[in-house]
């Protein structure tokens, strides 16, 4: 094929991916800019393909000149772009989310009062008559843990710490968000629940004698995990408020307004999430000292506090 044919052949290709990279609306954050994106990439890779072929076949020319140009300005688009949509998404997790939640640190607070109310109440009962345990937990929870009372504290199975509810916690966290709808009735309640169960186990765990072995089981994952519990159990109070006091907005407006700031707190606890998930599969179960385990426990804490409470140098957006 000749020069001119090829030109011919591909001219409408060329002309399509010009014609966008001058379309303004390419730069538009809507629900169709992911789409224009996306066919701007696929005639960029289709365009390059071209510019490949032309400069083999046709060598320096002014075809091979002008495909080089378009290439290169579609490349910058692109680029651009994905740099940016990078940019967002560590300045949400790094600026955005924690800022959030000092917004609503009175109801991360109140969350976590919730549960560590509910955690007291239930290790103080259990502590002193441990047959009411069973008030609060299931009994295989208590199977499991009478399983794994003979011998030494070394011998406690990590299936006890596998039967605790907060190895879903992921699900926890999403109903503490989700229940928020409920007028917060649902949210208090799953915190309440997983309160005193956590509360009953380990008091359980310690009246058998292996209540260090046990936290050594819990607090290495259970300690960014229960973070995020508190904070999406926040996030659930955050929509009952919306609905119950909406202020000088309609209870419509308030609920979409206190929906959106949630759900930035339901988000922000994912890579935490998978995080405290990582370190109960990989790192949890290792046959250790228990105390290297409590030190990993207070590396979390203060990681935490450090991320959330240490000021940050605002920059733009």
């Amino acid at each position: 094929m000749n020069e001119n044919n090829f030109i011919n052949a591909h001219r409408k290709t060329w002309q399509e991916l010009e014609e966008i990279l001058k379309q303004r609306k390419l730069y538009k954050r809507n629900a169709a800019r992911q789409d224009r994106l996306h066919h701007l990439f696929f005639l960029y890779q289709t365009v390059s393909g071209h510019l490949s072929i032309a400069r083999t076949r046709y060598g320096d020319t002014n075809t091979v000149e002008y495909l080089n140009g378009l290439v290169a300005r579609a490349h910058q688009v692109i680029f651009v772009s994905r740099t940016k949509s990078l940019s967002k998404l560590l300045r949400f997790f790094t600026r955005d989310f924690p800022e959030q939640l000092k917004k609503e640190s009175l109801l991360f607070f109140i969350s976590a009062g919730i549960f560590i109310l509910s955690f007291l109440f239930s290790f103080t009962v259990t502590i002193y008559r441990d047959d009411y345990a069973l008030s609060f937990i299931p009994a295989e929870y208590m199977n499991a843990l009478n399983e794994n009372t003979i011998g030494s504290n070394a011998n406690l199975n990590y299936s006890i710490a596998s039967v605790v509810i907060f190895t879903n916690n992921i699900q926890v966290g999403i109903l503490a968000f989700a229940l928020g709808i409920t007028f917060g009735i649902g949210t208090v309640y799953v915190l309440v629940v997983n309160g005193f169960m956590l509360g009953a186990l380990s008091a359980a765990a310690v009246n058998r004698g292996i209540g260090y072995a046990f936290w050594s089981l819990i607090l290495p994952h259970g300690v960014p995990e229960l973070f995020c519990v508190f904070v999406c159990g926040a996030a659930g109070l955050l929509i009952a408020r919306s609905i119950i006091f909406p202020g000088l907005h309609s209870r419509r407006r308030s609920f979409t307004m206190g929906g959106k700031k949630a759900l930035l707190l339901l988000i922000g606890t994912i890579p935490l999430f998978v995080l405290a998930g990582i370190t109960e599969g990989y790192f949890t179960p290792l046959p250790i000292n228990a105390l290297w385990k409590y030190a990993v426990s207070l590396l979390w804490l203060a990681a935490l506090f450090l991320y959330l409470f240490v000021r940050r140098k605002s920059y733009g957006k």
